[in-house]
């Protein structure tokens, strides 16, 4: 019946959006049921939440509402569900009534009207609504400054929100502001491990998928980052520091991709309050000034000034604390914001205690002492009785310091939970009795004798217990000193165990590679050789005399090179050059060849093992382009990975492919098995430690758009580390 009556009311709206208001609107549809139903009921309930700027005046169509239900209730029979749905328009109004009632600081009749719409709520089984009835009730007793009752509805409404059984997204924001509450509370109480548990139940329930999908991501997106942001000012007050500033870190990411200037000031803010409370005073005053540039809202303004005023007392800048101090108090004083307030009389009273004026500094201090107490803000609390107790004792005014110091002790008390307030409170007052001084003469010997047997008695005692004491601790320190000692040189052999592993494994791998190296140059040395041995059998002797002088000036190149572990590029590259200029005169004509380095390479600082890239250009010539017709073409290019940690060098050719050169080594009479490139990949899998083995050496076909073999292509990766 319900999801009747709000189609008819939507209908109704959807038809005349385009010439009305909604208010207009639903004020139309009223005039057009008069009937004292549950249909009237409804369109009462939309009119009040159609009034969101004006909530007070929307009570005044709960109570219509409320005033069927009560009329109606009486005449129905067997009828549940309709009964049901009439309760939950006069709970409508009890619960808006109280709210109203919460706003204008009546909060005997808040929390009467809130008991009356938890107890209907509790009848008609409203899950959602009874979660928020709890959540109300919390509030209000929160205000009443009953922490105790606040805390135990808070519990309440958690457990009915999580029921799940209305619109999840509107409970989740629900249970959002409980824990926040709930955080806050446990934050006043100095209790900060609980807040930052409260802080991760919101987190949890923040990034929820359903709530991203179904609420405004931009309002969910900042409270992920107003959450972030409250973990680093709860981090940061539990003395953990890198978590703090991981938290705010995140916090400003998340803000900075909506673009959220508030969050972004909120967030340098706490970051400010951060280094004020480690005095790193320079750093606190650039992030205030950070939070005040991009703060659009009087709060975080004049919190900035507040905060602004404490560093200039911890400066000791008196004058300067007090000029900012007394603008966010006027401000704050003014607008009854007490969060700023509760924050600013500590700070006020210790401003005018250091400048000697006792009279204000008692004024804000005992202001601050009972907002504090009023909000259960444990931490000003104690800030306010300690200043207090100080003033008094200075004044000598011993009963007043005592009471505050009992107050100090007893607020320390739950922080710290110090077992041991009563017997410091004694030390810390002794008071001379005037009045008692005949009594006390008249006695004095017996007093003496009875104090000197009961001083031995007690000094024997205590003399047995601090040996005890002092040989337990001789004791432990024996024991935990042999202990360590015993595990220093447990991991001095295992490290020691570990370097001669890793030195044994360098010289296998160092082995390797010479041995490597030591059948490359040969073998190079050969294949140059045969190549001579051609021309002087059928080719120019004038040029097979040049080629002989070409071949011992790179011969003395590589017998230079061969003994190092690494070269500059730029002698790798003259080394190829040599070798081409060898091997170009091999062919009567139509062989050329081209070497190029990308900009990010420095030929002359970047270093790779000799010798490693003649083996893959002298496959292409002899397996690529010797069997080719026409222009042969081979190009080789240098260039540095996206991470710059390795050398890509890339040799190309137009010649037969590999198809082709394999049918042409299959038809020769002696098989040669090519000993370099395989070789050169070991090399090259022995020098990497991060690389994929299976990567190094890529071998592809050249293929025009005719799916043609044009040519061959070799990648190889060359660690550079």
């Amino acid at each position: 019946m319900k999801k009747i009556y709000l189609l008819l009311i939507l209908s109704f709206l959807s038809i005349n959006n385009f010439a009305q208001t909604a208010k207009d609107s639903l004020l139309t549809l009223l005039k057009k049921h008069p009937q004292q139903d549950v249909q009237r009921c409804y369109i009462l309930r939309e009119l009040r939440r159609n009034e969101v700027r004006n909530f007070e005046g929307g009570i005044e169509y709960d109570k219509e509402a409320c005033r069927i239900a009560l009329k109606n209730i009486p005449t129905i029979k067997n009828n549940p569900k309709l009964i049901n749905e009439y309760k939950s328009f006069i709970s409508d109004y009890y619960y808006n009534q109280g709210i109203v009632y919460q706003d204008d600081n009546d909060l005997k009749n808040a929390e009467l009207f809130m008991l009356k719409s938890l107890r209907i709520e509790q009848d008609i089984k409203r899950y959602t609504d009874l979660g928020c009835s709890y959540k109300a009730l919390a509030s209000i007793y929160l205000d009443k400054g009953n922490v105790e009752k606040a805390e135990k509805n808070y519990y309440e409404s958690i457990k009915f929100l999580k029921l799940r059984k209305g619109d999840i997204v509107e409970e989740n924001n629900y249970l959002i502001d409980v824990y926040d509450n709930l955080a806050n509370i446990d934050y006043n109480r100095g209790d900060f491990k609980k807040a930052i548990h409260f802080m991760y139940e919101k987190l949890k329930i923040t990034t929820e998928e359903k709530t991203n999908y179904n609420y405004n991501k931009k309002i969910n997106t900042h409270n992920i980052a107003a959450t972030y942001n409250k973990l680093g000012f709860f981090y940061g007050k539990e003395g953990e520091d890198q978590k703090a500033l991981n938290s705010f870190n995140t916090a400003y990411r998340i803000e900075k991709t909506i673009d959220n200037k508030q969050g972004i000031a909120s967030i340098y803010r706490n970051i400010g309050t951060f280094f004020l409370d480690r005095d790193k005073l320079n750093q606190a005053n650039k992030y205030f000034d950070l939070s005040s540039k991009f703060a659009t809202s009087d709060i975080i303004i004049y919190s900035n000034i507040v905060s602004k005023g404490k560093l200039y007392l911890k400066k000791n800048n008196l004058d300067s604390a007090e000029t900012l101090l007394n603008k966010a108090y006027k401000y704050a004083f003014e607008n009854e914001i007490k969060a700023i307030l509760s924050k600013l009389y500590p700070d006020l009273a210790q401003v005018y205690f250091r400048k000697n004026n006792v009279v204000l500094a008692k004024k804000y201090a005992q202001e601050g002492l009972a907002l504090a107490q009023q909000k259960t803000n444990v931490l000003d609390a104690k800030q306010n009785a300690e200043l207090l107790y100080v003033i008094n004792k200075n004044s000598n005014n011993k009963d007043e310091a005592l009471k505050m110091l009992e107050i100090t002790y007893a607020l320390s008390d739950s922080i710290n939970r110090n077992e041991n307030k009563n017997a410091t409170l004694k030390g810390e007052f002794k008071y001379e009795t005037e009045l008692k001084e005949t009594q006390i003469k008249s006695l004095a010997q017996q007093k003496q004798i009875s104090e000197l047997e009961s001083n031995r008695k007690t000094t024997f005692i205590y003399s047995i217990l601090g040996g005890i004491l002092a040989l337990s601790a001789i004791a432990y320190f024996l024991f935990t000193r042999f202990r360590d000692r015993k595990e220093n040189e447990l991991l001095t052999t295992q490290l020691e165990e570990a370097k001669r592993r890793i030195e044994i494994e360098q010289k296998a791998t160092e082995s390797e590679l010479k041995a490597l190296k030591s059948q490359m140059n040969p073998h190079f040395m050969f294949n140059a050789l045969n190549s001579i041995q051609e021309q002087f059998m059928y080719g120019d002797k004038v040029q097979a005399n040049e080629q002989m002088g070409n071949f011992t000036y790179l011969t003395r190149q590589i017998l230079t090179v061969s003994g190092k572990k690494k070269i500059n590029l730029s002698t790798e590259i003259e080394i190829l050059t040599k070798y081409l200029e060898l091997e170009k005169m091999r062919f009567a004509e139509g062989f050329t060849y081209e070497v190029n380095l990308s900009d990010n390479i420095d030929e002359d600082y970047h270093q790779i093992p000799p010798m490693l890239i003649q083996p893959f250009v002298e496959n292409s010539i002899k397996h690529g382009l010797l069997h080719k017709q026409g222009d042969k073409k081979l190009s080789i290019r240098f260039d540095l990975d996206e991470t710059e940690e390795n050398l890509i060098c890339v040799v190309e050719d137009n010649g037969v492919g590999r198809e082709k050169s394999a049918e042409f080594k299959s038809k020769r009479v002696q098989q040669h098995e090519s000993f370099s490139s395989v070789a050169t990949e070991e090399r090259l899998k022995l020098l990497s430690n991060n690389i994929n083995g299976k990567d190094l050496v890529i071998y592809e076909d050249l293929k025009n758009d005719d799916n043609e073999v044009t040519g061959t292509k070799v990648t190889l990766t060359i660690a550079l580390g």
